[in-house]
């Protein structure tokens, strides 16, 4: 077997450390996400499945926290989108981003803010949810 045979073995790709998810009921019906770390393709099946057991779990008013997340990539996008796809036409979800984050660039160069709704506070997110 030639060295370029030989398989490519990617490091790095688990876990991160300083990867979580922290979740605060919102009264009857709501949740607040909490990410913090990286989101990318090693982080983001977490979130994915968090979202998806919050959403199934009864949520209808969700707000996602990512004013933390260091790194932000197009799997992790994608499990958002797919969180707000998930949740019925009454319900909402807020995204909170800081103002001059790379994270908030990743969203407006995507497009995303003609399809989420996005804050740059929590509190205007959750008075967003909250009607």
């Amino acid at each position: 077997m030639s060295a370029s045979d030989q398989p490519i073995l990617v490091r790095g790709w688990e876990q991160p450390d300083d990867f979580h998810v922290a979740e605060e009921a919102l009264g009857s019906g709501g949740v607040i996400l909490t990410v913090a770390g990286e989101l990318d393709v090693a982080t983001a099946p977490a979130l994915r499945e968090r979202l998806i057991g919050v959403i199934e779990g009864g949520a209808s008013r969700l707000v996602i926290d990512l004013c933390p997340v260091t790194f932000m990539d197009s799997v992790a996008m994608a499990a958002i989108i797919h969180a707000r796809t998930l949740m019925s036409g009454e319900g909402l979800m807020a995204i909170v981003l800081d103002e001059d984050s790379y994270t908030r660039l990743v969203f407006e160069i995507a497009g995303l803010p003609r399809c989420l709704d996005l804050f740059e506070t929590r509190e205007d997110a959750i008075a967003h949810v909250n009607g």
